[in-house]
């Protein structure tokens, strides 16, 4: 019986402990990234290039506008076409002129669900507690060459991985895992070439991704923090 409940302390004083070393870590990633300075932000709207293995050669743009637990839209343009994809609230649309769907239809519950993510601009660390996620701390893992603290985070349906650079505190990797429309869905990025922006906070403006069409990367061009934003352009078009 002692050996028993001497068992179950040692497995609840671990699980303390790793709680204890996730949250002391992301603490520092906060501080190191000037986090705080994120209460200031209800909008921003980013510009970028990206490259990708499967459009060689090919000049494509994207750009994305957010209003904070409200809006977003992401916009991607190569080729003289563009696809749209935009939430506001639970609706959301979408365009794909690459696949012939030249007319904005409705997007399903669960990608609605998973893009809602965009707009919690201060991103999942600031108010975690407050938003339910937990925390788990899960060791360390070889990140291009840096052996990175990973975290585990758990919010409800969705779960992320996010790796730390020891040395920056800097968030370098994220893995995300969820099920849209029946399916899981796995997707990491590396992050990287981090800058200090007007606003106070730093971000990677270099990210890098492996989706449905191979490898891309995608180069910060611009950042505006609060602009002037038509919230027309969150709307379905009429076909």
């Amino acid at each position: 019986m002692k050996k028993t409940l001497f068992f179950v302390a040692f497995l609840l004083s671990a699980a303390f402990v790793q709680a204890q070393n996730a949250e002391e870590i992301v603490a520092k990633h906060l501080e190191a990234t000037g986090a705080t300075n994120w209460a200031d932000v209800n909008s921003v709207k980013m510009e970028a290039k990206i490259s990708s293995d499967a459009a060689a050669g090919m000049t494509i743009l994207f750009s994305s506008t957010v209003v904070r637990d409200k809006s977003a839209r992401m916009d991607v343009s190569v080729m003289g076409m563009t696809q749209s994809t935009a939430i506001s609230g639970d609706k959301g649309w979408s365009t794909n002129p690459f696949m012939g769907q030249n007319d904005p239809e409705p997007i399903t519950p669960d990608q609605i669900e998973s893009m809602k993510d965009m707009l919690d601009i201060d991103g999942t660390f600031v108010g975690y507690k407050e938003k339910g996620y937990t925390l788990e701390y899960i060791g360390t893992e070889d990140v291009e060459g840096t052996e990175a603290i990973k975290i585990k985070v758990n919010k409800g349906k969705k779960t992320e991985y996010s790796f730390f650079d020891p040395a920056t505190f800097y968030e370098i990797k994220q893995t995300k895992v969820e099920e849209v429309d029946g399916q899981t869905v796995e997707e990491s990025t590396l992050m990287s070439n981090f800058k200090k922006t007007d606003k106070g906070v730093v971000v990677p403006f270099t990210i890098q991704t492996v989706g449905p069409m191979g490898p891309a990367t995608i180069s910060l061009t611009g950042m505006t923090f609060n602009p002037a934003i038509d919230q027309k352009i969150f709307d379905m078009p009429q076909k």
